[in-house]
């Protein structure tokens, strides 16, 4: 657990991240590919950051939009998966990567507040490679009941048919899925699978959201 005050990204100038604290959470299996490369890894963090004080200017705008999916219909196809792929829906921490699919939507009510859950793969420009466990994030943003916090985390999760890096080769029993292959393969094929069949599973990580108190 850490806490820390305002903080800037980048640059100098007045902070643009408000007061905040942050639980780390190990990962299970260290990371396949050793480089960070094009994508951007699951940091396995939950952060809790004030919505006042400095650099939270733009925070009730992106609540209100983050809230407005939480309660839109979840469906393949639905106007809330549009605007968080084509719109690219700033989280709370910013994060430089943009998302390739939103698998798994959810939202969910906690004892702490409200949440929208979905798997993605962050990425940074253009590369090879297929969807990949490396890469898979479980991507949690939400807000305390009284908009007070926003809590956001961004956990390792991996599928026994995935393929573990972006490097593996097609083998019998992987499915793979060219990350720059255009359309909503890799999300439809992680849409269809159990919430049970990922480890740490789904059912896992809402027990772990629901075990938290934040106050």
């Amino acid at each position: 657990m850490r806490t820390h005050g305002p903080e800037n990204f980048f640059g100098s100038g007045p902070p643009n991240i408000s007061s905040g604290v942050t639980a780390s959470l190990k990962r299970k299996e260290d990371l396949h590919n050793k480089e960070a490369r094009y994508f951007m890894r699951a940091p396995g963090k939950l952060q809790v950051l004030s919505m006042e004080g400095p650099g939270a200017a733009q925070y009730p705008a992106l609540m209100n939009a983050w809230l407005g999916i939480y309660d839109a219909t979840l469906s393949s196809g639905s106007t809330a998966k549009t605007t968080l792929y084509q719109k690219q829906l700033s989280e709370i921490p910013w994060i430089n990567a943009g998302r390739s699919f939103h698998a798994k939507l959810r939202s969910r009510t906690f004892s702490w507040g409200k949440a929208v859950m979905f798997m993605t793969t962050y990425v940074q420009g253009i590369g090879p490679g297929p969807v990949n466990n490396d890469m898979l994030v479980l991507v949690v943003q939400g807000f305390t009941h009284d908009g007070r916090f926003a809590v956001n985390g961004r956990f390792e999760i991996h599928h026994p048919h995935l393929p573990d890096s972006a490097e593996d080769k097609p083998s019998v029993g992987k499915r793979f899925m060219d990350l720059d292959e255009p359309g909503d393969a890799a999300e439809k094929w992680l849409d269809a699978q159990a919430d049970e069949s990922f480890y740490p599973s789904l059912q896992d990580y809402e027990a772990f959201l629901s075990a938290l108190e934040i106050k």
